[in-house]
């Protein structure tokens, strides 16, 4: 499991976390929710310690990354799987040059191995016939199951998602949706983090969720605890009106 244990960050005077207390349990889908600005995304740099919090705690499977050096951390970030908000691709490198790169940088495979092994990650993301083609030639939505095959590729216990069904219609945000319960139940024990804004995404595949308002948690809990709750800042946000408590 990942644990923020009195987290705090500002950059100047601009306070983004104020004492996070979170745990993101082992073995389940987390989505962390929010109004856009309050610092979201700021939680996965956290985590793989490429922003580290001006105090508190950070847990990855009982180790505190704040006190890791960088050889350390280097080692520690081998255990996430990232897909990023626009996929991140290499341009210069086909599909299956994307998908392998991580398999020749950090494994002894080989080409044949390889091969096998793109080739059957890309059909688990439901792609078929595309090893030759630039990501230019793809479809955003193509280009994100690109690059989550890519994510998975070294199957990591970790697996981090930054807005991924920003920009996408709503038949392509489904798919989306899909491919996170799918890459989830491939392998049961991974945890996932999901960064969003997105309510019907949320509901439709989060275990739990974390809402994140003015630098704070505000609430916690399942789908159904939050279709529930009465908190004015989560039935605004759910409801999408410019009425309530959130100031933009």
């Amino acid at each position: 499991m990942i644990e923020f244990i009195h987290t705090s960050k500002s950059f100047g005077k601009h306070t983004v976390h104020r004492d996070i207390n979170l745990v993101i349990p082992k073995g389940k889908i987390m989505f962390i929710i929010g109004p856009s600005g309050t610092g979201k995304s700021i939680f996965i740099k956290q985590m793989i310690g490429l922003i580290k919090p001006d105090s508190g705690k950070i847990l990855v499977d009982g180790e505190d990354i704040t006190a890791m050096g960088e050889d350390e951390l280097l080692e520690m970030r081998s255990k996430f799987g990232f897909l990023f908000q626009n996929a991140a691709l290499f341009d210069s490198m086909n599909v299956f040059n994307n998908v392998a790169f991580p398999l020749r940088e950090h494994t002894n495979l080989t080409p044949a191995e390889i091969k096998v092994a793109v080739q059957a990650k890309l059909m688990q993301v439901g792609l078929k016939g595309v090893d030759d083609k630039h990501p230019s030639e793809l479809s955003g939505g193509m280009r994100k199951r690109v690059g989550l095959a890519r994510a998975t590729i070294l199957e990591p216990p970790f697996m981090l998602y930054d807005e991924p069904t920003t920009g996408l219609d709503p038949i392509m945000t489904d798919v989306v949706d899909q491919l996170i319960l799918d890459t989830q139940r491939s392998s049961p024990g991974r945890t996932s983090v999901v960064i969003s804004h997105d309510i019907k995404s949320t509901m439709n595949s989060a275990d739990v969720i974390a809402m994140i308002y003015n630098g704070v948690v505000v609430a916690q809990g399942t789908p159904a605890e939050f279709q529930a709750s009465q908190d004015p800042i989560v039935r605004q946000f759910f409801s999408g009106s410019k009425e309530g408590p959130i100031i933009l």
